[in-house]
């Protein structure tokens, strides 16, 4: 069973900003794969730092849009992504406050997915937990924007600790959206209780293990991404290197 491969999204924006290739260095040195965020590369000759970055074993993992992105920059995005040598454009968050809000979120993925699929990009929907807490006629936002939006033009990037925040099952969730998951995010809470509290992976109470485990039976995933919004106790550096640890040591990479 082909496990996706592992990558990291901020924690270490700080460190990178002061120096970005030493940073860098030291986050494939701990094993990491790919960085989702990685919008320095296109600073200067994008094709040496791209060269750069993958001779540190490093990939892109995704490039990011905002919907206005979509709406009114698209054919710069779709520039950068190949710049950066991704195959996946990550739109973040959307308010899904109506459902006619949604629905009109939905035309415009479906728009934009498919322009990006013929330039051979996967556009992605990044959750969080108020898609599973809302609901419109019964159904819950999320549902209602994979109902509405073309599989071939919409993925979702399944970020298991916002699931289980929301009151859903991540691994269930995972399965049930089989087909259109190129990628989850991992991050961990050390309470579902109260909202916000971060911890590194394998410290706290989000299934990660059977999140991961179904992202494999699924296949297709091709990245799961380590993620903490706030640091706990950790530096930045240590959190990245315990999140990857304890997913060693549990047998998950």
């Amino acid at each position: 069973m082909n496990r996706p491969q592992l990558a990291l999204i901020g924690i270490v924006n700080e460190e990178a900003k002061a120096d970005y290739w030493g940073t860098m260095k030291q986050v494939a040195e701990i094993g990491y794969k790919g960085i989702e965020g990685a919008g320095q590369l296109l600073e200067g000759d994008v094709a040496a730092n791209v060269r750069r970055f993958h001779e540190l074993g490093l990939r892109v993992a995704t490039h990011s849009a905002s919907i206005q992105d979509l709406r009114e920059e698209l054919d710069r995005i779709i520039s950068e992504a190949h710049l950066l040598q991704t195959n996946h454009v990550t739109v973040w968050w959307s308010a899904c406050d109506s459902r006619e809000a949604i629905l009109r979120d939905a035309e415009l993925y479906n728009a934009a997915g498919r322009r990006l699929a013929q330039e051979g990009l996967k556009l992605c929907y990044h959750n969080h937990d108020h898609e599973f807490k809302l609901t419109y006629n019964g159904l819950h936002a999320i549902d209602l924007l994979a109902e509405y939006t073309d599989p071939v033009a919409l993925y979702f990037r399944l970020d298991a600790a916002w699931i289980a925040l929301g009151g859903a099952d991540p691994a269930h969730v995972i399965c049930k959206m089989a087909g259109r998951v190129p990628a989850i995010h991992l991050k961990d809470v050390y309470t579902l209780e109260e909202p916000r509290r971060w911890t590194a992976l394998g410290t706290g109470v989000v299934p990660i293990a059977a999140a991961i485990e179904a992202a494999c039976e699924i296949g297709g995933v091709e990245w799961m991404t380590v993620e903490q919004d706030e640091l706990r106790r950790l530096t930045p550096y240590e959190t990245a290197l315990v999140s990857y640890l304890n997913l060693k040591e549990a047998g998950l990479l």
